[in-house]
């Protein structure tokens, strides 16, 4: 277990791990030692403006640190992560764990044959909103998901799936409470050439649970929204403001007392005027927590370490996740836009009349 000050390394110092680092320099018991990117003018420029070193590779950071911090483009975290781990580190590594459900398995093999905390940056599970909603324990039967925001110019070398729609389906997972998917249905498409850029998916889990996921990478306005509903209760998460507007049903509704085809015309306008007062009764919830949820998970990283303790997010949940999401993309490339297999499939085969046009033109 980790005494003093806990020596951290930083690989990566891109958009996030820029992020990461203003964070690790402030956090109290821990020493950011260095940051690691290719990119060594990038790293020395972080390295000066948080009093610590910098290297164009992770390697030579090993030995110098008690644990590390991967923010490395996705393609990458594999590599890192498993050097890092060879060397008996915890690592804390940006989300989706790896490129492949393979890797991340390989990951988590290695984290527990070696006894070191493997932690995967799922952010929301950290948002106040989200934890707002675990203090309620509404068991969720169905789940809505919209996550969306302008072009970015980063994570080119994955999909929206991986990118953006991971963050809801660990939640999913996560309210599925271990329930496995038994169904998936999705379809998306490639907007800017390469990987798809928007999607849409369904998962079907085996206690009855249904989710329906949206993402999109190339809309004008972001939208970090889930919706919920369950015999317990409804809420709506507001990811980007922190907040839960919910609606509880009375022991009425939750027994099945309340009857209204059964009802008198009297009772039912008794109803119409009081049904959100004794029956729906609906909130609001800020949630300002003490931390940002970035704060939040690496100060859970830390604890991790020095509680020799699971982290909250596990390695385990971020294989999982990326498992569900290959099935997503699985599905995707299955899907017939005209109903059809012999017609365009898949997020790149768009039936769109003018795309066909042009390419006979040009044939």
């Amino acid at each position: 277990m980790a005494t003093g000050r806990l020596k951290i390394g930083l690989a990566g110092v891109g958009h996030l791990g820029r992020a990461h680092a203003r964070i690790l320099s402030q956090l109290p018991g821990v020493e950011l030692v260095g940051v690691a990117d290719p990119m060594l003018e990038q790293a020395q420029a972080v390295a000066s403006e948080r009093q610590c070193r910098a290297f164009a590779s992770h390697e030579p950071l090993l030995d110098l640190v008690e644990a590390m911090v991967v923010v490395t483009p996705t393609r990458y975290h594999h590599a890192v992560a498993t050097d890092a781990l060879r060397h008996g580190l915890p690592v804390f590594v940006e989300k989706p764990l790896a490129s492949t459900s393979q890797q991340a398995a390989e990951l988590v093999d290695l984290a527990r044959r070696c006894g070191v905390p493997l932690q995967v940056g799922h952010i929301e599970r950290f948002n106040p909103a989200y934890e707002a909603l675990r203090r309620r324990n509404i068991r969720s039967h169905y789940i809505r998901a919209d996550r969306a925001g302008p072009f970015s110019g980063r994570s080119l070398d994955i999909g929206v799936v991986l990118d953006l729609m991971i963050h809801d389906i660990d939640l999913v997972l996560d309210q599925a409470r271990g329930a496995e998917v038994i169904r998936v249905e999705a379809m998306g498409a490639s907007i800017l050439g390469g990987h798809e850029d928007v999607a849409q998916a369904r998962l079907v889990m085996g206690d009855g649970l249904v989710a329906d996921l949206s993402a999109c990478r190339c809309q004008p306005t972001a939208v970090r929204q889930m919706h919920l509903w369950g015999a317990d209760g409804f809420a709506t998460l507001d990811f980007s403001n922190k907040s839960m507007r919910y609606v509880m049903p009375s022991e009425d509704i939750v027994a099945g007392r309340l009857r209204a085809p059964e009802m008198s015309s009297e009772a039912i306008q008794d109803l119409k005027e009081t049904i959100f007062q004794k029956h729906l009764v609906p909130g609001e919830t800020t949630c300002p927590g003490p931390h940002d949820a970035l704060t939040s998970e690496l100060i859970d990283f830390v604890a991790a370490i020095r509680q020799q303790r699971a982290p909250r997010v596990d390695g385990r949940a971020g294989q999982r996740a990326i498992e569900v999401a290959e099935r997503i993309l699985q599905a995707m490339e299955k899907h017939a836009w005209t109903g059809h297999p012999s017609n365009p499939m898949g997020p790149r085969e768009l039936p769109s009349v003018s795309r066909h046009e042009l390419r006979g033109n040009a044939a």
